[in-house]
């Protein structure tokens, strides 16, 4: 079935309600024009990388859940170590419906992370009809009962697995989300932690299933440092989005400073970041020129294919560089790159009885000797960085961060 008429049918099953369902890439052909289909059950077993994209939204935008399903597919098809063993790399394709409040699901989130006694006065804020699809939404669960249900459960979820067992099928499924699919991947974490609870999982166990999760995250909007799964965030310190930042972020967009690529530590939610994914301005080249442009002008550019090929602070970094990228951010990329297909080679590697920890961040990034003295590089201007941030007027953050979030936006639908 052509993956839109399947999404129409999804949406007349749910009579408003969210969804989602796992898609994966396949061959061109009438029923699939834009080569993308809606996946086959994912065995637990499989070794597969699910993409959790930051698209959403009224409506599904198919082309955006795409876009990043191929660069995915791509970058995993080109790993010769994984080259004799199949690899799964699906996409979650949601449709957030007509009760789904994403922007207040983030935030609701945030506030249970930082301000729990004011969650109540949060929720409040949300129409009844639409708090339950806002703060526990339908189309998580969907992705939970695909991906990762069957991976700690068997008989539908009924029965627990042999620790060994679960260990093997989480560590070979691997994360790779953006922005809102952070939020996503931390509350599929809240549904493992219940579930895992309910089956009778030990602590002990728990906390070792979740060390073994693996989640790449790019400019992620969630209280990231919260997570006790493997999350490893690649970020801008220029990436404006996220209105929670911790003082550290908040600090760094603040005091713009030009330091290349740092390594905050789990404190601060474990990230990689580059001052500016721009080259403009920072590394000694010159500010960029503001032109005039007339909207014609830039929608026939669109049109014809021929606009330049850049990226902003918030878009998504892998996996080919492009052409207004700064050294910095050259740099971040190669380290998530490397970040991935180390765990994802890893992930195949992987025996029921013969168990291959997820290697540390230092060594999932850095394949080379340089490449880990550039690493310990960055770990130094990351300690540097906290250190002087440490020794600032922690009012003049706040105020700023307070600024920040007071600001008027305007979305479109």
């Amino acid at each position: 079935m052509n993956i839109e008429d399947y999404i129409v049918e999804c949406r007349e099953k749910r009579q408003g309600k969210s969804f989602a369902f796992l898609a994966e890439r396949c061959a061109a052909s009438d029923e699939a024009p834009y080569r993308i289909t809606a996946a086959e059950a994912v065995a637990p077993e499989e070794a597969c990388v699910l993409v959790l994209a930051g698209t959403g939204g009224k409506g599904v935008f198919l082309r955006g859940y795409n876009g990043m399903l191929k660069k995915t597919d791509n970058f995993i098809k080109n790993i010769s170590e994984t080259a004799a063993e199949k690899v799964r790399v699906c996409v979650a394709v949601c449709d957030f419906g007509k009760y789904h409040w994403d922007k207040k699901a983030r935030e609701g989130m945030y506030y249970e992370a930082y301000w729990p006694e004011y969650l109540a006065e949060l929720q409040s804020d949300v129409p009844e009809d639409c708090r339950e699809e806002t703060f526990n939404p339908a189309y998580v669960k969907d992705i939970f009962d695909a991906a990762v249900l069957p991976r700690i459960a068997q008989n539908g979820g009924r029965e627990r697995l042999e620790v060994q067992q679960a260990l093997y099928n989480i560590r070979r499924l691997n994360l790779v989300t953006h922005c809102h699919g952070g939020y996503v991947a931390m509350q599929l974490e809240k549904m493992m932690s219940r579930k895992m609870t309910e089956l009778g999982y030990s602590a002990e166990e728990q906390k070792q299933l979740k060390s073994q999760f693996f989640v790449l995250n790019y400019n992620p909007d969630c209280p990231k440092h919260k997570s006790e799964l493997r999350f490893i965030a690649i970020e801008s310190a220029q990436d404006w989005h996220n209105r929670y930042n911790h003082c550290l972020k908040e600090w760094l967009l603040m005091e713009r400073k030009d330091f290349g690529v740092c390594y905050q530590t789990k404190n601060w939610g474990r990230t990689l970041a580059c001052s500016q994914i721009d080259k403009a301005g920072v590394e000694g080249n010159p500010a960029r020129e503001m032109k005039e442009a007339r909207l014609e002008e830039f929608f026939e550019g669109r049109k014809g294919g021929n606009e330049r090929k850049e990226i902003g602070e918030h878009e998504f970094m892998g996996f080919e560089p492009v052409e207004n990228m700064s050294k910095g951010a050259l740099q971040l990329q190669k380290f998530a790159n490397n970040i991935l297909k180390n765990a994802v080679i890893n992930s195949c590697r992987q025996k029921v009885f013969d168990f291959v920890p997820l290697p540390a961040i230092q060594n999932l990034a850095a394949d080379s000797l340089r490449q880990k003295c550039e690493f310990a590089r960055a770990v130094i201007t990351g300690y540097r960085l906290e250190q002087q941030m440490m020794r600032s007027d922690r009012s003049k953050i706040d105020a700023f961060a307070n600024w920040r979030r007071s600001m008027k936006t305007v979305t479109l639908d």
